[in-house]
């Protein structure tokens, strides 16, 4: 009887220290995956924006591009700010000027509540273009950020009557498990 009151004991410490430990991994396990699917997202409007015709100011054709210029959805540091936080370290999209020219023209939006801070840089035409997605998070709040970056570009084939994408944007993790 002894025994199995031990056993019983070890059982039970041991689903909690299983719980304990895995309930944040799984946590943050989200919230890697959120940085994944809305990285996606934006590379693949990134990409519809470059090979999709378009007319110049002038009314030819315009030269194949990535939306030129730079924004963030969030100018604070992290989602652990409270200016930006909708509770718990994550941002509230609600306080986000979604109406900014660059999001306009990705057709992107953020609506739910999110871990990271989101990045977008785009320059250049044709083989010269040029696009960087990153999401930057604080998921613990100890000032140690994870990043997760896609690069695009144009390929040097691109004309402008035949806009080429390179093969695969390339990707970088930087502090994945942080």
């Amino acid at each position: 009887m002894h025994i199995r009151l031990v056993v019983a004991a070890v059982a039970v410490a041991g689903a909690a220290f299983g719980v304990a430990w895995g309930v944040p991994r799984l946590a943050q396990r989200q919230s890697q995956d959120e940085a994944m699917r809305t990285l996606t997202q934006l590379v693949k409007s990134a990409s519809i924006y470059y090979v999709k015709p378009r007319a110049s100011v002038a009314g030819d054709r315009a030269a194949c591009s990535f939306p030129n210029g730079q924004i963030r959805t969030h100018l604070a540091a992290s989602c652990c700010d409270p200016a930006v936080s909708a509770g718990n370290a994550l941002c509230d999209p609600k306080k986000m000027e979604w109406n900014r020219t660059l999001w306009s023209a990705l057709k992107w939006k953020l609506e739910e509540p999110h871990a990271f801070i989101y990045a977008y840089e785009g320059s250049g035409t044709l083989g010269d273009a040029r696009f960087t997605a990153t999401a930057y998070g604080d998921l613990d709040c100890d000032g140690i950020y994870s990043t997760f970056r896609f690069t695009g570009r144009g390929s040097a084939q691109s004309k402008l009557d035949d806009c080429i994408l390179t093969d695969t944007p390339t990707f970088e993790a930087v502090n994945p498990g942080e």
